[in-house]
Parts: structure tokens; sequence; C-alpha cells
């Protein structure tokens, strides 16, 4: 019987979804797949409506949608997390990899631990090397760049301070909580109250996550697994208006098509007046404690798409193009150094030699599906090696 489902929501990009189940499909996990196709590709729907045919190891639903918009995003999610029948569910993207033994630890800890609300294990990242020749996709190619942490803000934590308003201020602006293993009820109240807010910044309904998330309990960030494996460059990333956005729009582009300054005070005044019930203190200092840390991830934006760096890279982008993809897809003579201090620092957090060993045959098993040929085979079957959408 599954404990866990991974939640799987979709709009485009088939290449990565069929890459995502296929490596799933290898490894054998014995996880739950909710597929919520936001955008449906007639041959991904043929192959994932017999999916047991197409694999056979895994215990997959999938369900079509129509994302048109944010609010439509919403009520996908509210539907497919009401669908979960499992004590733990975990969202996915699916330009990424699921480390198996990182997960498993995750539930072990959550099933000792009645007051965490979630568990999530360190977050790699990791590119492809992908000739500028090859246009198509960058869903297929030998590892080309691995680090230890996709982002800064993935950093391990555990948040386990007794008072919600301790936790809520320190991990306000955490990243790895959207990725991590939660009970099944909380993820799915949280995402509820999501619905109902109906942010029109992708990014602040994020924060707003991530502040639930610590209202309703304890949240943990083990530095002694992987639990998630991240790719590089696939996407634009997260963004002010949509998870699905296929080219990244500037803080301010988005600042004047949305409600953002009133989605703000939404988010501040439910937080602060949830927290002032329960820890007893003034909800108007715990909003003005919380307005501060908004600021500071704000200004990071703002730097993001106009400080000095943004602006090289802007140029770049405009007038040399092709200079853009060459550094992205170049090949990197660092990996193997890449590889070894990913190794070392996971075994100076903590790893356990057991678990070192499954690990690095987890990494190799992506690899394999990277750059092996028995997957590029499988997509020229069914006519699917071309640029994803």
């Amino acid at each position: 019987m599954s404990r866990l489902t991974i939640v799987l929501p979709l709009k485009g990009r088939h290449l990565f979804t069929l890459r995502f189940l296929w490596h799933a499909n290898k490894a054998r996990l014995p996880y739950r797949f909710l597929i919520a196709d936001g955008e449906v590709h007639p041959e991904l729907a043929r192959l994932l409506q017999d999916s047991r045919k197409t694999f056979p190891e895994l215990d997959i639903e999938y369900f079509r949608y129509r994302d048109t918009d944010l609010t439509c995003f919403y009520a996908k999610m509210v539907d497919v997390l009401e669908r979960v029948r499992t004590p733990y569910v975990k969202i996915a993207d699916n330009d990424d990899f699921l480390a198996h033994s990182g997960l498993e630890c995750c539930m072990n800890f959550l099933d000792s631990h009645d007051d965490y609300v979630c568990c999530g294990g360190g977050i790699a990242g990791f590119s492809v090397h992908v000739p500028l020749s090859n246009s198509a996709t960058m869903a297929i190619g030998p590892f080309n760049k691995l680090t230890y942490r996709y982002s800064p803000r993935d950093q391990s934590v555990d948040l386990s301070c007794p008072s919600p308003t301790d936790r809520v201020l320190a991990g306000v602006r955490n990243t790895w909580s959207y990725y991590a293993v939660f009970r099944t009820s909380a993820l799915t109240a949280m995402w509820k109250e999501m619905q109902e807010m109906d942010p029109t910044s992708f990014q602040l309904g994020e924060r707003f996550l991530a502040m639930q998330a610590l209202i309703l309990g304890k949240a943990k960030s083990d530095p002694s697994v992987f639990s998630y494996v991240r790719q590089y460059w696939t996407s634009s990333g997260l963004h002010w208006t949509s998870p699905h956005s296929a080219t990244r729009k500037t803080f301010i582009h988005n600042l004047l098509r949305s409600r953002f300054t009133e989605d703000v005070a939404e988010v501040l005044d439910r937080i602060s007046g949830r927290l002032a019930e329960i820890d007893g203190g003034d909800s108007t200092k715990i909003a003005e404690r919380l307005r501060q840390h908004l600021e500071q991830w704000i200004g990071d934006q703002i730097r993001l798409d106009f400080g000095a760096y943004a602006t090289l890279r802007r140029y770049l982008r405009t007038y040399t193009p092709w200079l853009v993809a060459w550094l992205k897809r170049r090949r990197r003579f660092a990996l193997v150094i890449e590889r070894r201090s990913i190794l070392k620092k996971l075994r100076n957090d903590g790893a356990t030699p057991e678990y070192m060993a499954k690990f690095k045959r987890e990494l190799a098993q992506i690899e394999e599906v990277l750059a092996g040929r028995e997957f590029k085979h499988f997509l020229g079957q069914h006519m699917l090696l071309q640029a994803p959408r």
C-alpha cells in the first residue's frame, strides 16, 4: 500500500513528463502518481490513459484540466489534492527527478514526529550537455553540471520553534518547503486557502504557502539526504503571473498587471491574524515584522530584474543569444569535481555509508535515463523526439 502520492501538475513540456515517468518506472517507485494536465498533448494523453501498458511499474491516474490562468491553476491543484488517498503527498515538476531513498527518510521522520507538518531532503541541481547543433530539447543529454543545492534558499534547516510566529518569521523566505513531503490533510487545506485568496502573483502565493505550513506545524529539511533533483534552464523559473509562463516577465511588468499590493495586504492580514490568535500577540506588530521580510524578498526580485548582472544578462540575450546558448550548453570540465564535492558535503552533513551507496545508485540511474539509448528509442517509437511545448 503506497504511503505517498506524487502530484504532477502539467502544462506542456511533454518530453519532460515522459522522462519523469520513464525514470520513476525504471526505479519502480512505489508511489501513486496523480497527473493534473492543464494543456493536453494528444500523444501524451493517449499513452497515459493506458499507463499500465507504457509504465507497468507505476500506479498512475491521469486527469485533464484547462489552465487558462492562475485561478484555473489553483482550482486544479485543489481538485487533484482532494483525490489523494495516501497519508503523505508531494508536488513535483516534470523536468525534475525524485530521489527515492531520501523520500523514504522524510516519511519515516514524519511517522515519528506528529508535530511536523512537512519534511524534505536536500534539493540538488543539474544541467545536461546538449550540442548547439541540436536545438530540439534539454530533456536528453549527459550531466554537465551538479550542485549540492539548487538555489541558495534551499539550505537545510529545522524550523522547530514552539511558537508559530517564530517559525513563520524564521522560514517565510524558504523555497524548499514547496517540494517537501507533506501530510495530505495539511497541504490540501493550504491550497484551498490559496484558491480562496486567489493571488495574482504565484511567487507571493508560494510565500503564503510557506507561512501557512509553519502555522500548521514544524518543518524540517534534512541535510543528510536528497529527496529531489532539479534541472536548470528548462524554463524561466517561477513567475509573478503564472507557474507555466514561457517567458519570464520583470517585476515591474507584472506589478502593473496584477493586484500585487492588494494581495500582499491580504496575505499579511490572514497570516498575522492567525498568528495573533494562536500566540496571543498583536496582529499589527506581527504584520509589520512579516512586512520587513517581504520587503527584503521584493528587493531581491527587483535586483534580479534590474541589477548590474540582470542588465548584462538582458544585453547578452538581446544582442548575442548564441553566446547565452553556448554558456548554458557548453561542455563543462568541472563535473568530476562537482560530483565529488556533492558526495563530500553529503557525508559531512551526516549521511550514513548505507545512504551514500543508495544515493550513488540513484544518481547513476538518473544519468542513465538522461544519456541512455533506451529512453531515446522510446521517444522515437512514438515520434516524440521534438521540441517540448
